[in-house]
C-alpha cells in the first residue's frame, strides 16, 4: 500500500466511516450512544447540510443556459 499517495479526501472518509462504524456498533451490542443525537435531529441535521451544500454547489458552478453561453463552455473545453 502506498499511504503517502493517500488523499486528504480519502482519509477524511475512511476516518469517517470508522466513527459512524464504531457509533453504530456501540449503539447496537453495548446499548451506548457515542453520538448524543436523536434521529430526528440526525435527519434535520443531515438535511439543513445536504441543501446548505446543495445551493452552494450550484451558486458556484457555471450554469450554462443559454445556447451562446454553452456554445462558450463547449469553445472553453477544446482549449484543456
Amino acid at each position: 500500500m502506498n499511504w503517502k499517495g493517500v488523499t486528504k479526501s480519502t482519509w477524511i472518509r475512511i476516518i469517517t466511516l470508522f466513527l459512524v462504524l464504531i457509533n453504530q456498533v456501540s449503539i447496537s451490542f453495548f446499548h451506548f450512544q457515542l453520538l448524543p443525537f436523536t434521529d430526528e435531529e440526525i435527519y434535520e441535521g443531515v438535511s439543513v447540510v445536504l441543501t446548505v451544500i446543495v445551493s452552494m454547489w450550484t451558486a458556484w458552478k457555471n450554469n450554462s443556459l443559454t445556447k451562446k453561453a454553452q456554445q462558450a463552455d463547449h469553445y472553453l473545453e477544446s482549449f484543456k
